[in-house]
């Protein structure tokens, strides 16, 4: 009885399939056409971001000072051979814009000089060293420090240098002392980062 009444109902419901499926849960378009999917909106307000340092950045302060070895009768007290060449401080940047803007960076003193002292600031290599992005161009012509603002690093897009020194835009300061007076006290040399024009 129990065979005829499994043919008799095999009979009565021909389309009646039993089989197992197996899916490939590696292959992600097998699944998601399969089930219901969900999505929604994200967005991120980025704000513009425009960093400048001078690296190391514990101690970057520069002393000039005569060298005794240098002295010698009816030469200035202070030059260029009395170790008025200094490469030992590093400019690092980072930017990020909201648009296509170009930033560039500058710099000036905030007090003027004694008309007896010139400092010209240099940047040694055109590109940074290391960083990712638009990090800019720098010109490697000396210019003389004073008051004014003055370009150093130009067309600064989205990028960044990378943090430290032996990174970024090489700083070489020179200073020409022929009077062999003294800074203004409080005097320092200013880096900032603007739109550019």
């Amino acid at each position: 009885m129990k065979t005829t009444l499994g043919i008799f109902l095999w009979m009565l419901l021909p389309g009646l399939v039993w089989a197992q499926e197996t899916i490939d849960a590696s292959d992600p378009a097998n699944y998601i056409v399969g089930g219901a999917q969900g999505y929604h909106f994200l967005s991120a307000d980025l704000l513009e971001v425009q960093l400048v340092d001078v690296e190391p950045e514990i101690d970057n302060a520069l002393s000039f000072e005569v060298d005794p070895n240098t002295l010698e009768a009816g030469l200035p007290v202070f030059s260029a051979s009395g170790g008025g060449v200094n490469e030992d401080l590093w400019l690092n940047i980072t930017s990020r814009t909201a648009g296509l803007e170009k930033y560039q960076v500058r710099v000036y003193g905030n007090q003027p000089l004694p008309p007896e002292i010139e400092i010209q600031v240099q940047v040694v290599n055109a590109t940074s060293v290391g960083g990712v992005g638009d990090t800019g161009t720098a010109s490697t012509t000396a210019v003389t420090l004073s008051e004014t603002p003055t370009v150093l690093i130009s067309d600064i897009g989205r990028g960044f240098t990378t943090d430290g020194i032996n990174k970024g835009f090489q700083l070489r300061y020179t200073i020409t002392n022929l009077g062999g007076g003294a800074l203004p006290v409080g005097f320092e040399v200013i880096y900032d980062m603007q739109l550019q024009i």
